[in-house]
């Protein structure tokens, strides 16, 4: 029999509590300890892993329930408190600042789609998940979340209450968020990938990816085009469109600007509900060892690729391409991003047909030359890497 402890807060006097995902996923049973040393057996309402967010109730009575705040108001510099249950040290509060916003390359968890950091230095600790950030006007603007490390290090991560606030009626109601989808895979616009798509610097969402008969394909959003603008808001990094597309509303009809051979077009999607699950699949076949040839200056080896191993990565049997079967770690290709099982698809737009195709399209590359390559990875996802021809 395993136990864990967290904290939550009171959102409502009827007993709703919001607390993370995490602190509750997977218990046989809840239960919750008030300030006044009161217990209450707790009911799972909602759960949405892909925010680390929950909602639970409580049955009782004289509840006061915590303000929800602005956390889109919060300045870097604000003070703020920080509330929990460290370590077992029950209804523990620490204080510091606001020290940053937006931070979204930290993955506490690799079911976490959604990542919008505010960072505080206030002592946060383990136990101190689901409990309030609070600013100064006692007003939650944060759900404490995650840390570095195994203990506090001055920096803690917290959910920003306006993510929380747009889940809650989904969550009451359906016990899951519904969400709005796309139909497209996207990946970030790095300085290499923006030099070879001729961008003018890294900024928006490249869609390595469209479902076929999906909302994407039916507006006319191509593999290759760079989602600049959604519903009318900037797109400066790719973290920023699914969250934007999955609140936009099941049915809604949102404008978006894509970049396409460098120019801009605006594209209407009509927006469907997510699909409960869009994942590859779970193994790949090994690589065959024979015809194998190895590109020394740029670091990789590749072999043929069989109708089997395009089947097994999710591909039509008849799709061509070439398997990589080694990477040279610090090479070109590793800095790039490709690793070892992945497919080369496509390069510079033209389809690799196999090893002897791909290495004479390699060698009409002049030295220097930004190439993109299309890849798709064990997973099931198709993505672009870019690397520069030594």
């Amino acid at each position: 029999e395993q136990q864990g402890a967290g904290t939550g807060f009171i959102i409502h006097k009827d007993g709703l509590i919001l607390p993370n995902n995490h602190v509750i996923e997977g218990a046989d049973e809840v239960s919750v300890t008030l300030l006044d040393e009161r217990e209450f057996r707790a009911e799972v309402v909602g759960v949405d892993p892909a925010t680390d967010v929950a909602l639970i109730k409580i049955d009782a009575k004289g509840l006061t329930p915590a303000p929800l705040g602005d956390s889109k108001a919060l300045e870097v510099g604000e003070w703020v408190m920080a509330i929990g249950n460290p370590f077992g040290l029950s209804h523990t509060v620490t204080t510091g600042i606001v020290s940053a916003k937006g931070r979204k390359q930290v993955r506490p968890d690799e079911r976490l789609r959604y990542k919008d950091f505010i960072q505080t230095d206030a002592s946060i600790n383990p136990g101190n998940s689901g409990g309030p950030l609070i600013n100064v006007s006692g007003e939650v603007v944060g759900i404490n979340s995650a840390i570095f490390g195994r203990q506090n290090v001055g920096v803690g991560f917290a959910i920003p209450i306006h993510i929380a606030k747009e889940l809650l009626p989904a969550l009451q109601k359906h016990g899951a968020p519904q969400r709005s989808w796309i139909g497209v895979g996207i990946q970030e616009v790095t300085p290499q990938i923006a030099a070879a798509f001729g961008l003018d610097k890294p900024r928006g969402a490249l869609i390595n990816r469209v479902w076929e008969d999906g909302p994407g394909d039916e507006a006319g959003v191509r593999r290759g085009d760079v989602i600049v603008r959604f519903n009318d808001r900037p797109i400066e990094n790719v973290d920023d469109l699914p969250w934007l597309a999955s609140t936009a509303g099941i049915g809604a009809k949102v404008p978006a600007v894509v970049l396409r051979d460098g120019k801009e077009r605006t594209v209407t999607i009509k927006l469907r509900q997510m699909p409960g699950s869009l994942g590859g699949p779970d193994e790949a076949e090994r690589a065959p060892e024979r015809s194998e040839r190895s590109h020394g200056a740029l670091g990789l080896t590749v072999a043929p690729m069989t109708s089997s191993t395009a089947r097994s990565y999710r591909l039509d049997g008849d799709t061509k391409g070439v398997l990589v079967t080694d990477v040279d770690h610090g090479s070109p290709a590793h800095k790039g991003g490709l690793r070892r099982g992945d497919l080369v698809l496509e390069l510079d737009d033209a389809p690799v047909k196999d090893v002897r195709g791909f290495a004479e399209q390699i060698k009409a590359m002049r030295k220097g030359r930004a190439m993109r390559l299309l890849v798709r990875r064990q997973n099931g996802r198709s993505l672009f890497v870019a690397l520069k021809k030594p």
